[in-house]
């Protein structure tokens, strides 16, 4: 009887790693889904960005490079509905994709508006505010898609490599606001109050976005986005940047002046795209290298298992499994003690043991990871809070948090949980 309960005790850890396989295959193809949404998001980047300076212009320019970027978006566009096709299939729909696939609803349902919109930009039926408006809301919706694969990874290692890429493409996303807003008031000739905080608070929220990022990356996308820093690009942008948040625009050379920032705005966001391409082929290798060690360790195991090997030797095999660093026993009490069973009991106690330990430490290392996720979704629940009950815009919102946090000397992150906490007191 005890040899029959220690193999069952096996066979429940193999179905565990089973799993774990299935667990890691989502996660792949969620990751590969990422990336045909990060190749969306840059299409409609520069279109957004185009077409404010289009409409900025009042139709003087930009209109051939506008309908090359329509082009590109609507290529994308197609190449990620493709990819969307296979989650509707029954064996792609695992347990705890409801808020995943609301968050896909919500991005196709803004995706299903932009034929129309493009109609009214083309036509220079539509105001630039409204227009850069219409497109950062369809790129919201897109990384909330991101978000809420990161947000369910139950890999610790890819886990933060999802947290490094989600906020390496949300400081993206902030880098193109930033090109469409500086596009807008240059070739408008004139950067209003509203439009220099617009500007300053994009500035601002891109540091914060790319220091989470270089927490959380790999080596190599680290050392790629740190060469970008040192490009030529960069320092134009941040002489530009000067003249839109601290001067007037000379009225001779506004368009001049948009064209050049455009541009460089874009070669600092395609370097940017580079980074965000070798963030998303790491994670793709990171996906695949863990489910082939943990399918060719079960696929041993199970071997051994089928060829009547004794149960002291699949136990044996199947420690294999676990990272011996991860091996302890349990605080204040030796496996000895804890099982009061002979050498073949104990060793099977060991490997539940081991992989309760095992999935502990996975547990603290994924609350490291989503710390920074909850943060993020905290501060934006403060803002929409502030929104709602001051009557601010977003940047006004935000503006008023990082003052608060400067004012009182306090993290970003703590001033919103006290709002929050005060709106939940409240009501």
């Amino acid at each position: 009887m005890p040899q029959v309960r220690a193999r069952e005790a096996i066979q429940f850890l193999m179905a565990a790693r089973q799993c774990e396989i299935e667990s890691l295959k989502h996660l792949l193809e969620a990751g590969r889904l990422v990336l045909a949404v990060s190749g969306l998001v840059h299409c409609l980047q520069r279109e957004r960005g185009a077409s404010n300076l289009f409409l900025g212009s009042g139709g003087q320019c930009y209109r051939e490079q506008l309908e090359q970027y329509q082009d590109q978006a609507r290529q994308a566009e197609a190449e990620l509905r493709e990819r969307l096709d296979v989650w509707l299939e029954q064996d792609r729909c695992p347990q705890g994709c409801a808020r995943f696939f609301a968050r896909l609803a919500v991005a196709l349902q803004g995706l299903s508006g932009l034929p129309e919109m493009r109609e009214q930009v083309s036509a220079g039926q539509l105001a630039v505010q409204p227009a850069m408006a219409a497109f950062n809301d369809l790129v919201r919706g897109l990384l909330a898609v991101v978000f809420e694969v990161a947000d369910s990874a139950t890999d610790p290692q890819i886990s933060r490599a999802l947290v490094a890429l989600f906020n390496f493409m949300q400081g993206k996303e902030l880098a193109g606001q930033e090109r469409a807003i500086g596009a807008a008031g240059f070739s408008q000739g004139l950067f209003d109050e509203t439009l220099k905080q617009a500007l300053m608070h994009r500035i601002d929220a891109q540091e914060r976005c790319f220091q989470v990022f270089t927490e959380f990356c790999d080596p190599s996308a680290l050392t790629t986005w740190q060469q970008t820093l040192t490009a030529p690009h960069t320092a134009e942008v941040e002489r530009l940047r000067r003249i839109a948040c601290t001067r007037e625009v000379p009225e001779s050379g506004g368009v001049e002046l948009a064209k050049i920032w455009f541009d460089q705005a874009t070669h600092r966001i395609d370097a940017m795209k580079r980074v965000e391409e070798e963030l998303e082929a790491h994670l793709e290798r990171l996906c695949e290298s863990r489910i082939a060690l943990v399918g060719s360790e079960l696929a041993s195991a199970r071997d051994r298992a089928g060829k009547g090997t004794t149960l002291e030797e699949e136990a044996s095999s199947f420690a294999s499994f676990f990272d011996a660093a991860a091996v302890e026993t349990l605080p204040g009490q030796g496996l000895e003690d804890s099982v009061g069973a002979p050498s073949l009991g104990r060793s099977v106690m060991e490997l539940v043991h081991q992989q309760s330990r095992r999935l502990q430490a996975m547990e603290d290392e994924l609350q490291a990871a989503r710390k920074a996720l909850a943060e993020r979704k905290l501060i934006e629940r403060a803002k929409v809070l502030i929104m709602k009950h001051r009557g601010f815009s977003e940047d006004e919102a935000h503006r008023f948090l990082r003052q608060t946090a400067m004012n009182q000397n306090r993290r970003l992150a703590e001033v919103a949980e006290a709002v929050v906490s005060m709106a939940d007191v409240l009501g």
